[in-house]
């Protein structure tokens, strides 16, 4: 039986709250649901993504399936291959994506860790890099984290008509601090919503924290981005060494902490945790103890982001069929295409020297007849 104290231990400080991040997801499903609804109406098949699975590490089975459930239940199609031998992954998502019926992929990594590569730092980079950029619903290849880090927004510049897509799992970090008013002020300009936060990511991954610390920097929050060995500050667009900070120090000043460290082993301690902080736990194990820093008044915590990313790949998925996949747009393409490649005509001139030449005559020939005259 529970204690009168250990009840009263468990009371949050005033203004703490843990958020549910499913009341987030909800409306940008409800968006997806309606443009899926727009399209069966209109006599088009709803968006199909494929998922290519390679190992048995649960977290990416469970990811499989919750990508599954949400799809089936916001009318998107989707299809699970199951790669029996990692080696053959690559084959099956080169075949994806020339399948001109897929319109997204995503891969459910980890398939070979942080194993060598011969075409890159490891195997899984390479094969971020060889999903195509049409089909890229988790905004990993190589395109999209080059824009990502250049801030640079759309992917056909300088009509600028397709946004890019952005890394899902980030993307629904910056969702959810966009819905809270403490961390974003959207009655600022576009790149500065976030000025004058701080922010600390802890652990700088390729999938999650260095991709979300180029998004909130991009928003003009400082972002200190903390791995096992270095500290990063993302400031104004630049990147800089963050001489003589710590993970403690970095922590106490920031207004958002979001970790994302892999391992059961690892917490946050909560006396560095300020009050009115808002903590986003991304990784699948809680790196922070809830009922400490849920007793640090105001403090914000979201506990896990797992709806907001399926729904931020469902949103991405609408994207990429929008800029690629949409008959309207296949035909734009065709046609901007067919122009391109109508031959022009033949200048009267034939070349240059040619022209030159014509040039270089008739001004002789002025130069004659006024002399003539």
């Amino acid at each position: 039986m529970m204690t009168p104290d250990a009840k009263t231990a468990r009371i949050p400080a005033p203004g703490a709250a843990k958020i549910d991040a499913g009341s987030i997801a909800l409306p940008f499903r409800t968006e997806v649901r309606e443009q899926v609804n727009r399209l069966r109406d209109a006599g088009i098949d709803p968006p199909l993504l494929v998922g290519l699975l390679a190992n048995s590490d649960p977290s990416a089975k469970k990811y499989a399936e919750w990508t599954g459930r949400a799809c089936m239940a916001d009318g998107i199609r989707y299809e699970l291959r199951t790669v029996d031998d990692p080696i053959d992954v690559e084959s099956a998502l080169r075949d994806a994506n020339d399948d001109p019926r897929v319109h997204g992929i995503i891969v459910y990594y980890p398939i070979f860790g942080q194993v060598e590569s011969y075409s890159g730092e490891s195997q899984d980079d390479y094969l971020r890099d060889t999903v195509s950029h049409r089909c890229d619903v988790e905004g990993l290849c190589h395109e999209y984290r080059s824009n990502l880090y250049r801030n640079i927004r759309y992917v056909d510049h300088p009509s600028n008509a397709k946004k890019c897509v952005l890394p899902c799992t980030a993307l629904s970090v910056v969702k959810i601090l966009e819905s809270m008013p403490t961390c974003y002020d959207k009655s600022r300009p576009i790149g500065r919503h976030m000025e004058g936060r701080t922010v600390t990511i802890i652990n700088r991954s390729e999938v999650v924290g260095r991709p979300l610390a180029a998004m909130l920097a991009n928003d003009g929050a400082d972002v200190y981005s903390i791995d096992i060995d270095s500290i990063y500050l993302f400031r104004g667009g630049k990147l800089h060494k963050a001489e003589g900070e710590t993970p403690e120090s970095c922590v106490r000043k920031s207004n958002v902490v979001v970790t994302g460290v892999p391992t059961k082993n690892y917490r946050l301690p909560s006396e560095w945790i300020q009050p009115h902080t808002t903590v986003v736990n991304v990784a699948s194990f809680k790196n922070v103890n809830e009922d400490e820093i849920l007793q640090i008044e105001g403090v914000q915590y979201v506990p896990m982001v797992g709806k907001v990313t399926v729904a931020m790949l469902e949103r991405n998925l609408m994207r990429l069929f929008y800029n690629f996949h949409h008959p309207d747009r296949q035909f734009e393409d065709r046609l901007r295409v067919a122009a391109s490649q109508v031959p022009q005509p033949a200048p009267w001139y034939g070349s240059v020297v040619q022209l030159y030449t014509a040039l270089a005559a008739t001004a002789i020939l002025g130069m004659m007849l006024t002399r003539s005259k």
